[in-house]
């Protein structure tokens, strides 16, 4: 009897990670894992001054994963400081299509004195606290009249790119716009500084609640409008809060009141330390 052999053969996708390619020019010595480095978004175009190093660039053969805006930023600032580079310009960026499941990106590295001088968004981190410095805006007289400072902070989620076999991820972070906050020379004392710091640290007690929210539902990316729907509930909670603290304390003139908030803030922080980013 002839034997029949059947040969099963498995076809399989696979959904590989995003490629960074450069072309440095300009050899430096590597900056540590840990070294600042500015994203100057596309667009934005401050005259930048300092040493161009090379070009860089973020893409993928089409159906990748882990290639959100926010992962290959990060991918970016890797190489930046291993080609010892502390500033990305951002020349181009494509969003996900029918082409690509990921965001494709090109930059520019630069190496300059000081890179802080053209950040435009501070992601909140408990070791880097507001300065005047980071108040880059011009004063709103018409719509904030009574105000001193002005911060303007808050808190966003993105999904990462996903796969049939892989879900993507959800990344959360809490952001103050640089160009948007602002404060008069009379404003610029250590008191209100301390107040708008507050402000910035509610923005990221609530990306703290969104992250504890988004685990204990096991939200991926695959859950992207059931996610959005519990963010827009937060958020809208987020700007009572926030409207509540400058009520109480009449914008930080009430000293007092001021105390207890910033203690009810430590104390916010403390509780939702877990989810931290």
């Amino acid at each position: 009897m002839k034997k029949l052999v059947f040969i099963l053969i498995l076809f399989t996708v696979t959904a590989c990670g995003p490629k960074v390619r450069s072309v440095i020019n300009t050899q430096r010595q590597p900056l540590p894992y840990n070294a600042t480095v500015i994203v100057v978004a596309y667009d934005e175009n401050p005259d930048i001054i300092g040493e161009e190093i090379g070009e860089v660039k973020i893409q993928d053969g089409g159906l990748a994963a882990q290639c959100s805006y926010y992962e290959n930023v990060q991918n970016l600032k890797a190489e930046a400081r291993e080609s010892g580079a502390n500033l990305i310009k951002i020349t181009k960026h494509k969003k996900p299509d029918g082409w690509s499941t990921c965001h494709r990106v090109w930059g520019t590295l630069y190496f300059v004195k000081n890179p802080k001088d053209y950040e435009s968004r501070i992601t909140w981190n408990e070791n880097r606290k507001l300065t005047w410095d980071d108040f880059k805006g011009n004063p709103n007289l018409e719509e904030f009249p009574t105000a001193l400072a002005v911060t303007n902070s808050g808190f966003g989620f993105e999904p990462s790119a996903f796969s049939l076999f892989k879900k993507g991820k959800l990344f959360i972070q809490a952001t103050m716009n640089t160009n948007k906050s602002w404060a008069l020379p009379e404003g610029r004392t250590d008191y209100v500084l301390k107040h708008e710091q507050i402000h910035f640290d509610i923005t990221e007690i609530y990306s703290r609640k969104l992250r504890k929210i988004f685990q204990e539902n096991n939200f991926t990316s695959a859950d992207y409008l059931r996610a959005k729907e519990v963010f827009d509930a937060l958020f809208a909670e987020y700007r009572e809060f926030q409207d509540r603290y400058d009520t109480d304390t009449q914008k930080g003139i009430k000293e007092e009141t001021q105390k207890k908030w910033e203690a009810i803030v430590e104390i916010e922080l403390a509780k939702y330390e877990a989810y931290k980013n």
